[in-house]
């Protein structure tokens, strides 16, 4: 989707909250002229890098660490954001659901579970784990709509969480005894007497090859490979030898007895593998509709790193792919991003359930994608009824004052003058700043406010419902 013809989609569509009653009218029309590269210019402006990283490697970033990364540059920037294991994690108490794989059901689990991890978005100091830690939540997409388990679900977070940037080989073979996966996909009931075709077919199709160099009998072979698992009395999944078909069979043309390890072998060093899997993450980092040369170079920097991650993702960051005027603002955030965006750039948190309820009235609650593909992208997000419900996160929006739960503090952006305070928290929720004349409207719809506190909600409101902020 191009970015200034989504301009033009999110312009008509917040027209319609404008007359709802939303926002002004006059907002609609000035906000949507964004701040783009001029035309033809062949890499974004020097002083647009970093917040155009920090929107795809993190969430974006309060103003002090968005200061901070521009001190660095941007070179030292991609190399902070990726070497985040030297920084100490921001601490973060589990969430308050079941215990253990048997443990009694906590009422409103999953949404518990999906806001303590819009939380962790929110406050991480390694936001590049917690991006990719979301990436493969939906390359690995898992429900807890089937899988019923809290403590599950949370346990396959934290493995993809402590693999972000880890071997893809190791990954997959992770998530062929994931308790979770094991329920999701029907493995926990695939003894050799009676395989269960599920895994095997979604582990090439969705995980690694994509459709195309499989045929049924691949299918077949490959439920025969991943036999054997169960998930344990821990929640853990269990190997069991004796359930596991070890005749000889027939695999993406390679023949041999293998297990389930060989399996993950094969699919991880398929050229195909590595071609989807530079394609997604290039997609997801950069723009849609990667050009082919890209996607060769990237399947090459995967299977000469053997199976790196972390290489792929620094060769997408240090590309001039990443820097091109194309990938600028060239994607549309999606429900996720919008609310821990915003949650980041003004150092606030929702109100317990809260941010889980926008999520998923956006349709996409953290825990319980649609399908085993996962959530949609780009414009997908963008409809009318969706649009209504990203305007009510903000209208929603409270200050501490008001919520002592919600933790959002104006402080921060209520000195100087009233114009001056409005300014300050635009250029945190849109570091390039919105255009003068839309800035002006919501300065003075703002100081009609004489509680700086709520100046301070008002504006955020404002900047946030305009179709520019929508674009990440």
């Amino acid at each position: 989707m191009d970015r200034r013809k989504f301009l033009q989609i999110g312009a008509a569509l917040t027209a319609g909250a404008a007359a709802a009653g939303y926002l002004s009218g006059d907002l609609v029309k000035l906000a949507s002229a964004a701040v783009l590269p001029a035309s033809g210019r062949s890499s974004i402006k020097e002083d647009l890098r970093v917040p155009h990283l920090l929107r795809r490697a993190s969430f974006g970033e309060p103003p002090e660490r968005l200061e901070a990364y521009e001190s660095m540059g941007f070179d030292r920037a991609v190399s902070s954001l990726l070497n985040y294991s030297s920084t100490p994690e921001s601490s973060l108490p589990p969430p308050a659901i079941r215990l253990a794989y048997s443990g009694r059901t906590v009422p409103n689990e999953l949404y518990i579970l999906a806001d303590w991890w819009l939380q962790k978005m929110a406050l991480t100091t390694r936001p590049l784990e917690e991006r990719m830690t979301l990436f493969w939540h939906n390359h690995f997409a898992t429900g807890y709509s089937k899988v019923l388990n809290g403590y599950l679900m949370y346990q396959q977070n934290q493995f993809l969480r402590a693999n972000a940037l880890g071997n893809f080989a190791d990954i997959l073979q992770g998530m062929t005894s994931d308790g979770a996966m094991l329920f999701w996909l029907d493995n926990n009931a695939n003894p050799k007497l009676a395989p269960n075709e599920n895994f095997g077919r979604e582990v090439l199709e969705v995980f690694t090859t994509g459709r195309g160099p499989y045929t049924e009998a691949d299918v077949q072979a490959g439920a025969r490979i991943f036999t054997g698992y169960s998930v344990g009395d821990d929640g853990t999944g269990v190997f069991h030898p004796d359930q596991h078909d070890d005749s000889v069979k027939t695999y993406l043309g390679k023949t041999g007895d293998f297990m389930p390890q060989d399996g993950v072998e094969i699919l991880a060093a398929r050229p195909e593998t590595a071609a989807n899997l530079a394609t997604e993450l290039f997609e997801y980092f950069v723009h849609p509709n990667p050009p082919s040369e890209a996607v060769g170079r990237l399947a090459e920097v995967y299977l000469q790193s053997g199976y790196s991650v972390k290489a792929v993702v620094e060769a997408i960051l240090t590309s001039d792919d990443f820097l091109s005027e194309a990938a600028y603002l060239a994607n549309v955030k999606s429900p996720v991003e919008y609310v821990v965006s915003s949650l980041r750039a003004t150092r606030a948190t929702a109100v317990p359930l809260s941010g889980a309820a926008t999520i998923d009235s956006q349709g996409q609650l953290l825990f319980d994608p649609p399908s085993v593909f996962g959530w949609p992208s780009g414009i997908a997000w963008i409809d009318t009824g969706s649009m209504i419900e990203r305007f009510n996160f903000p209208v929603n929006m409270q200050t501490a004052s008001q919520d002592e739960s919600s933790r959002f503090d104006p402080t921060p952006f209520s000195g100087g003058t009233p114009d001056s305070a409005v300014s300050s928290l635009a250029q945190a929720l849109i570091p390039e700043g919105l255009p003068a004349a839309a800035l002006k409207v919501i300065q003075s719809s703002s100081s009609n406010f004489e509680d700086p506190d709520m100046r301070a909600v008002n504006a955020a409101r404002l900047v946030m419902s305009t179709p520019l902020y929508n674009l990440n």
